[in-house]
């Protein structure tokens, strides 16, 4: 007879930490918060977060200080958006959460 036991809270898990991107959604492989990266066709799953989500996370939650820009709005070169963000934001974004 097998028994089933409670999930391990994620505090007690041993390993590598999670990268705080995974907090949220995906929008490029359309990933849940929490759960890992896919391809697009989502039958494998990634090592690491795409591109775009670690983008979406370092744009929420860092300032730029680069084009001195608040949390939540995106990176831009005078005045022009820009795809992605600055390298200055991520390390910001790097610190917050060291």
């Amino acid at each position: 007879m097998t028994q089933r036991s409670a999930p391990m809270p994620a505090s007690l898990r041993s390993g590598r930490p999670r990268h705080p991107a995974y907090d949220h959604r995906c929008p490029h492989c359309s990933a849940a918060p929490h759960a890992r990266c896919t391809t697009i066709s989502g039958r494998h799953t990634k090592t690491a977060p795409c591109p775009a989500r670690i983008t979406t996370w370092v744009v929420t939650t860092a300032v730029c200080t680069t084009c001195q820009v608040a949390p939540g709005t995106p990176c831009h070169d005078n005045g022009r958006p820009i795809d992605g963000h600055h390298p200055a934001r991520e390390n910001e974004a790097k610190e917050d959460v060291a």
